[in-house]
């Protein structure tokens, strides 16, 4: 308990009469002083510079004592590895190997390998069934052996196909089954055997244009040293199934380079299982299209085909629009050091392989190469809140009259969203921060170790979680009573070609999940028309684009056999009680349980607000309401484009539904595929028939998902990058009558404030929590390495 003490002082305005002259008054005193301060502030300034260079030489004042180091963080046992942990080094070698020898597979090792044989392409841990998971974590069963999910693109088949393998067990696997059926071959990414074959069509079709590209935008492609251009690959490969039709756009190497985006373009057709028949089918420059380069080449000569000219922003010497040099006014005006975190009591989170614990809450985490983050077995004070919270995918759906923008529909689980590059400590996450590496296989001969690519901290997040004061309303107060939200934040980013996506998971004291995303990154722009966009830097325009992000929440209230209801806020008219002769017009709510997935499909109506509840059925507080959690979504725009009549949006159908919820089953474990992005006409995975065969969600398993989304019109505060700020998108997991009060009350980082027995005194009560004095919290140099191929 800590007490202030209000002190008063009296002083006097008017002086005594006769009163002898002071000494401080005289000028003796006063020039004495002045001496006396003189060396004072010399002795200062030197005892300032050597605690300044002390500091600088790495040396510690003596006053300053390292904070605690707290709970422990321990490493991935890769002997007893955990339920969800991802494989290991060794694993992923034990899986090549064994696979590499089975003779009826075929398979060649990576390096032997040509486009038209059958070799690995990604491997990655397969999750355990939900049902044997849940015995296991529950002290029921067994532990559910580990097995590995195995992509094969089998270019020596006839006709050539995608195939996935269920192998295990591991670490010493002996056994293989297919996965699911074989996956058309033109549906696949295209993988590192595939693109050096396009390689080679784009550098003849470059070479014979690069007079063009010189004179019309002032850089160039083929056996270029200065002002090069770069090519990308647009999205899907065609406009029907079956198609596999690339267009090939050329941008300014170097930082920001997609900033300027040539408006010439190749599209390669290679469909065909014989490469020796891939061709550049169209060409286009300038708004104009033509059937091949040779056609594009004579009218430029002949004075047929209109001719672009560079814009002079694109030719300037020194290119620092795009960049990340500083430039303008200083901020601050002189360079200091901002705000930074510490850990006074050591950490309070303790980390253990994949397994995260902090203030009554628990879960384990991966990072799948396809699907990117996905925590499972998420508790909070031993009981399970939700089995997997993940995410899906996310896609950027780009407008315009160009083939660049007509064919820029991306969906990101093609791109690796699972590759994480390193986190920038102090930046992407704080220096308190513990980080963890992963390891990555898909189209490499072996995997990518991604260093510091997910990092988990406390943060204290700079709002009261609860907090009042209670006024007397005679100018005092009767209490304050607050509590700063610390949370738990696990973050990881993920970098696709231009964009980063920053996605957190936050785990607030009082039972309350938020999941959050945010973006950053450089647009994409074009040399389109201003109906699709304003003008930018260098001639460009920035293209209208949509952002969509779909995440799973597999939440068990209390067991598995859950209901969703929608308690919606709805208007009554009545008579007034008080005065029967007037009406009253108000609102109430209304309770409507979801009996089939179809009911349970929804579209924000804002005439009709409502809350979306989960609960169980046999489970209530001491208030006799059921328990729940329900699902507030705090980042939703409405999806123009009409699923029913444009064939694309077929492959991304859980973008129409701002929630869905289904009954969960192991043969629906994702609302979509990387296979999706390049046949979005007929889908691997559809996710509307989840929701068409209509089942009953009545104490079921059930499983929301959920999509959060956003419009984005690219202006010059775009660049050099989109900033974070104002482009968050955010759902929460928030207790409904779960809890008989808030769980944060028993919390000792809470205060309460009363007023003390002396008029102007206080009490503080800390409950416990020590202020004592300050700390620096152990950090170690500033290291950032930034590569990331090969395992070690």
């Amino acid at each position: 308990m800590e007490t202030s003490d209000a002190k008063t002082y009296t002083y006097s305005a008017v002086p005594e009469k006769n009163a002898e002259k002071p000494a401080w008054k005289t000028v003796k005193f006063w020039q004495a002083v002045s001496v006396v301060l003189f060396f004072a502030c010399i002795a200062l300034a030197v005892a300032l510079g050597a605690f300044v260079a002390s500091v600088n030489g790495g040396e510690r004042s003596q006053h300053v004592t390292p904070c605690p180091a707290g709970l422990p963080v321990e490493p991935v046992n890769e002997d007893d590895p955990g339920l969800y942990d991802d494989l290991s080094l060794a694993e992923h070698n034990a899986v090549r190997v064994y696979m590499e020898s089975q003779e009826t597979l075929a398979i060649k090792p990576w390096n032997e390998a040509g486009f038209s044989d059958n070799f690995i392409n990604a491997i990655e841990l397969l999750v355990p069934e939900k049902s044997k998971a849940l015995l296991f974590l529950d002290g029921r069963g067994d532990k559910p052996e580990r097995q590995a999910l195995v992509t094969v693109h089998a270019g020596g088949k006839t006709p050539p196909v995608v195939e996935e393998y269920v192998v295990g067990p591991l670490p010493n696997p002996t056994r293989h089954t297919p996965y699911r059926s074989p996956i058309p071959w033109t549906s696949r990414a295209i993988d590192a055997k595939e693109y050096p074959l396009i390689s080679t069509l784009i550098d003849d079709a470059a070479s014979a244009v690069h007079n063009i590209l010189k004179e019309s935008y002032g850089y160039t492609y083929h056996n270029c040293t200065k002002r090069c251009l770069v090519t990308f690959d647009t999205v899907p490969k065609g406009y029907k199934s079956g198609e596999r039709r690339s267009w090939i756009l050329f941008h300014r190497k170097g930082p920001g380079g997609v900033t300027y985006v040539t408006d010439f373009m190749l599209q390669i057709t290679h469909e065909s299982v014989d490469p020796s028949e891939w061709h550049v089918s169209r060409v286009y420059y300038n708004k104009q299209y033509f059937d091949s380069v040779e056609q594009l080449i004579t009218g430029y000569a002949d004075g047929s085909v209109e001719k672009d000219t560079p814009d002079a922003d694109a030719m300037a010497d020194e290119i620092l629009y795009p960049t990340f040099v500083r430039r303008g006014k200083p901020q601050p005006a002189s360079p200091s050091r901002g705000p930074t975190l510490t850990e006074p009591g050591g950490r309070r989170y303790a980390v253990r392989g994949r397994h995260v614990e902090y203030m009554g809450w628990s879960f384990d985490w991966r990072l799948s190469t396809a699907q990117s983050m996905q925590l499972y077995d998420v508790r909070m004070n031993g009981e399970r809140i939700a089995y997997e919270l993940s995410t899906q995918d996310a896609t950027s759906f780009y407008s315009g009259s160009n083939p660049e923008m007509l064919n820029n529909l991306f969906v990101d689980s093609y791109w690796d969203v699972g590759r994480s590059y390193e986190l920038t400590q102090g930046i992407d996450c704080p220096e308190t921060a513990t980080f963890f590496n992963t390891l990555q296989q898909r189209s490499t001969k072996e995997p990518s170790l991604m260093k510091n690519a997910v990092c988990v901290f406390e943060l204290n997040a700079g709002i009261p979680l609860r907090r009042h004061f209670d006024s007397d309303f005679a100018g005092g107060f009767n209490f304050y009573g607050g509590m700063a939200d610390h949370v738990l934040v696990l973050r990881h980013i993920n970098t696709v070609y231009n964009y980063d996506y920053v996605y957190d998971y936050i785990f607030h004291q009082n039972g309350v999940i938020e999941v959050r995303v945010g973006l950053t990154g450089y647009i994409i722009t074009s040399q389109d028309t201003t109906r699709y966009g304003y003008p930018l830097y260098a001639g460009e325009i920035g293209n209208v684009h949509q952002h969509s992000f779909n995440y799973k929440v597999d939440l068990d209230i209390l067991g598995t056999q859950n209901r969703f209801e929608t308690v919606d806020i709805v208007l009554e008219n009545i008579t007034n009680p008080e005065r029967p002769e007037l009406h009253h017009i108000q609102t109430r709510i209304e309770r409507n349980l979801k009996r089939t997935e179809r009911e349970a499909a929804l579209q924000y109506d804002f005439n009709r607000p409502k809350y979306y509840n989960f609960y169980n059925e046999e489970e209530t507080n001491r208030f006799g309401v059921n328990r729940g959690y329900r699902v507030q979504l705090n980042g939703i725009a409405k999806t123009l484009l009409p699923r029913q009549d444009w064939a694309p949006m077929r492959g991304v159908a859980w973008q129409d539904y701002q929630l869905a919820v289904t009954r969960r089953k192991e043969s629906e474990p994702s609302s979509s595929s990387i296979y999706n992005q390049n046949d979005l006409y007929e889908p691997l995975v559809d996710f509307q028939t989840f929701i068409d065969d209509d089942e009953n969600i009545v104490d079921e398993d059930l499983v929301a998902w959920v999509t959060l989304s956003t419009h984005h019109i690219p202006h010059s505060e775009d660049f050099p990058t989109t900033a974070t700020a104002g482009t968050q998108m955010q759902f929460f997991l928030r207790p409904f009558n779960y809890y008989d009060e808030d769980p944060s009350v028993g919390s000792s980082n809470a205060i309460l404030i009363t007023p003390g027995e002396k008029s102007g005194s206080v009490r503080v009560e800390r409950f416990g929590t020590p202020t004592g004095p300050a700390c620096v919290s152990e950090q170690s140099p500033f290291r950032y390495n930034g590569t990331w191929r090969g395992p070690h």
